[in-house]
């Protein structure tokens, strides 16, 4: 089997012929392996970003591509490749064509988004805003999302890699917090304070997010993941989850493979409670976090709770052992965890985005345990 096969067979509940290996790539990494920057060099445009890409890629020959959304190919009017980020004086600059700048925040968000997102709120209660946003115009269709250039990544991956590599893109959660991460006190007041309203603009953001899983289905991505972020037991009870999201995850859970990509999903928080809920979702994977704070995971368990209807990716730890550990302590954290392909569908994976400084070694340490210990012809 090559990845691409592998993957599909774990995905649709079968045995393949090795465990697969999928790194938690989504983030920042990708770049030092590069030679990047991740602040500086995260402005240009899709074409841009195939190179870094596919420099992770052959690095470490995992069994999937791990993307992100998108990367416009116009910026504040200009074409996006036409931007220059640079340091200077302790700061970071984003600066246009025109020679107008506008500063790059610790967050990798820029300064005049900030102030106009607090801006547009400012002066009106929780429900007022709510109302707001439902009354604002959808944002994007398919077709635009195209146009303007956000899957060029990927179509240039999927052109290039697609026969025989899984291709993923990972996107943030349609999202429960009405003012993100930003208000988030707020926010989650909001459950108590405007439920009915939380509840149409959750409905709101998916209908949005099927736009982009159009977008992204239309260029021959296989496999479409959400990031849940705040839907853990440790952060909203199992009874709100299923009230106020466990809706349309199903219905984007179906209306993504009715695209005929794989719908995956990953939790952050203890995800044990809701276990149930998610295997009969409709959902083919469930990526978890490392253990950490008030919980730890089973991962053996977990794959057979879920009965063989969800893959379950693993959670090699990665802020302690592949950022600070030795190759042979991941090696022996891979073969502790590949067990569980025993009892159903599984991936040997990290359980959060691999962090900047992880030494390479530990990386191929983890690509390399799982071919050894699991393959299963």
């Amino acid at each position: 089997m090559n990845s691409k096969e592998r993957m599909y067979a774990v995905l649709r509940g079968g045995k393949p012929d090795c465990v697969p290996v999928c790194p938690h790539w989504w983030g920042n990494y990708k770049f030092e392996i590069a030679g990047k920057d991740y602040m500086l060099d995260c402005w240009g445009d899709g074409q841009s970003m195939v190179p870094i890409y596919e420099a992770f890629y052959e690095r470490f020959r995992p069994d999937w591509f791990h993307l992100s959304g998108g990367y416009p190919r116009m910026r504040r009017g200009f074409p996006s490749r036409e931007f220059r980020a640079v340091r200077e004086d302790g700061r970071m600059w984003l600066i246009a064509p025109d020679g107008s700048r506008d500063e790059i925040l610790a967050d990798q968000t820029l300064a005049s988004e900030k102030e106009a997102s607090r801006r547009r709120w400012e002066g009106l209660t929780v429900p007022q805003a709510i109302d707001r946003m439902l009354e604002s115009p959808s944002r994007l269709t398919a077709e635009q999302i195209v146009a303007e250039g956000y899957t060029d990544h990927a179509a240039e991956i999927v052109r290039r890699h697609g026969d025989s590599v899984f291709i993923c893109v990972n996107v943030g959660a349609p999202g429960l917090l009405p003012f993100g991460v930003e208000r988030y006190a707020e926010s989650l007041m909001a459950l108590y304070d405007y439920p009915e309203g939380v509840k149409k603009l959750v409905q709101k953001r998916y209908r949005e997010e099927l736009e982009w899983a159009k977008a992204f289905a239309s260029v021959g991505v296989h496999g479409w993941l959400i990031s849940e972020d705040v839907a853990g037991a440790d952060t909203i009870s199992p009874r709100m989850y299923e009230e106020f999201l466990y809706p349309s995850d199903c219905w984007l859970f179906e209306q993504v493979a009715q695209l005929g990509m794989v719908p995956m999903v990953y939790f952050c928080g203890d995800v044990r409670p809701l276990i149930p809920l998610i295997r009969e979702s409709g959902v083919r994977a469930l990526l978890i976090e490392d253990n950490r704070k008030a919980f730890s995971f089973d991962v053996v368990q977990i794959v057979r709770q879920l009965q063989g209807k969800v893959c379950l990716f693993g959670n090699i730890d990665t802020t302690e052992l592949l950022l600070r550990g030795t190759p042979e302590e991941v090696e022996q954290a891979v073969q502790e965890q590949i067990v569980a392909a025993r009892e159903g569908p599984f991936v040997v994976a990290n359980g959060s985005p691999l962090a900047p400084g992880t030494p390479p070694e530990n990386v191929e340490a983890m690509i390399r345990a799982a071919r050894k210990y699991g393959c299963l012809a």
